[in-house]
């Protein structure tokens, strides 16, 4: 996976580096009037934090100049053995501007392999960082990520949050040491966990799910409300408590719970339906226009074709600019209407019971009358949903036989 020469550790490291450090020939390259071999050499050897600090971001630059230098490995070697943590963390903040094909050979295996071992919070936060800056390090990393959740500093376990979620799924191991983050005193800290729970898929994503619909109707803070919606709708779980407080949430009085609860419902299909009546009332009555247009996606993709058919009685008076002024919310009623096509609506044209017949003729005038519609997008959509209803499908035929 990664290569295996970044892995050598320690005052053998240096050693074996300053053999080369001497070179100060005509292909030492030059930075800031200063050799490489003697930056190198002050990365190593400087009396003070700052020279070695400053060394080692040269360092960086020289790397980016000439890489036959190898001027990244004295920056590893200072990362895992240097005694100073502000020289480690600026080795570290150096690595985290490596290219993809630098990080996988010299910078992945040394924050993995360092992160397990270090002392300090402020090395920590620059070593996730540095890590969080491509995903498959992450991923390679869980297993040092994972006890930094419980770092002291609560910077350090946020940014092990956000990188466990880069994660994704190759994290799960790490959702039992998220889940009492959730409780964290830090407001951040719960956002963190909140968020990598909703990514890492893991394995028990009912109870989490349920918990997190649990906290979504005691919680006050915003912006922890608004995770809380994410994540539920990530990690789709459909059981009875997480759709009743979802059903809830669509009574805030906070535009973007009420949103981000009529969006989650909206992908839960048929098992969002006992939240239909509560869709509905926003689609009537939100003063929010997008709000009433996530709601008429909600409504539909719940109650499905039949139950659309069912409701289409309430949903025609809508279509009526009067009653329904914005026009993006006529289109969204429209699009659900015309989805219900032939199959499920234009065969009760010919249908020779006349209440069924009388219902679909009565769409029909409804759409027909948005033919004249103030807006070109609803006309237009009209349009399109009587032809998909009232044409039939062609027959399809079978492919000929091959002789």
């Amino acid at each position: 996976m990664f290569a295996t020469a970044a892995r050598v550790v320690g005052v053998c490291v240096l050693v074996a580096l300053t053999s080369g450090v001497g070179r100060a020939d005509d292909k030492d390259p030059v930075y800031e009037g200063k050799k490489f071999s003697e930056w190198a050499s002050t990365a190593q050897t400087g009396q003070s934090v700052r020279q070695r600090s400053i060394a080692i971001d040269a360092l960086g630059k020289i790397w980016i100049m000439d890489r036959k230098t190898g001027a990244i490995e004295y920056v590893v070697a200072v990362l895992r053995s240097d005694k100073s943590a502000a020289v480690r963390a600026q080795a570290a903040i150096v690595l985290a501007g490596l290219r993809e094909e630098d990080m996988k050979q010299y910078g992945a295996p040394a924050l993995i392999d360092v992160l397990k071992t270090e002392k300090e919070s402020k090395v920590r936060k620059e070593l996730i960082a540095a890590m969080a800056k491509f995903p498959f390090v992450c991923a390679a990393g869980v297993g040092s990520l994972t006890p930094a959740l419980k770092d002291p500093d609560s910077i350090v376990r946020v940014a092990a949050g956000e990188a466990l979620a880069l994660a994704g799924p190759m994290a799960k191991s790490a959702a039992p040491e998220l889940i009492p983050l959730l409780k964290d005193p830090t407001k951040t800290v719960r956002i963190a966990a909140i968020y990598a729970l909703g990514r890492v898929t893991p394995e028990a994503g009912t109870t989490i799910a349920e918990g997190m619909a649990a906290m979504l109707g005691a919680e006050k803070d915003l912006d922890i409300r608004r995770e809380l919606l994410a994540s539920i709708g990530l990690l789709a779980e459909k059981s009875e408590p997480v759709i009743k407080a979802l059903t809830v949430a669509l009574t805030d009085a906070e535009d973007d719970v009420r949103r981000g609860a009529a969006r989650t419902l909206g992908t839960f299909g048929s098992a969002a339906a006992p939240a239909v009546d509560e869709l509905f009332k926003l689609v009537l009555s939100d003063k929010t226009k997008d709000i009433r247009v996530d709601a008429v996606r909600a409504f539909g993709s719940a109650l499905g074709p039949t139950g659309v058919k069912a409701r289409l009685k309430d949903l025609r008076p809508l279509l009526d600019p009067a009653k329904q002024p914005d026009f993006e919310v006529r289109l969204a009623l429209i699009d659900e209407i015309a989805a219900l096509g032939y199959d499920n609506l234009g065969a009760d044209l010919v249908s020779p019971d006349k209440g069924v017949k009388a219902e679909a003729l009565e769409t029909i005038v409804a759409l027909r009358l948005r033919l004249a519609d103030p807006q070109v997008k609803v006309r237009e959509a009209a349009g399109v949903a009587i032809r998909k209803i009232e044409k039939k499908p062609e027959p399809k035929k079978d492919p000929e036989k091959k002789q």
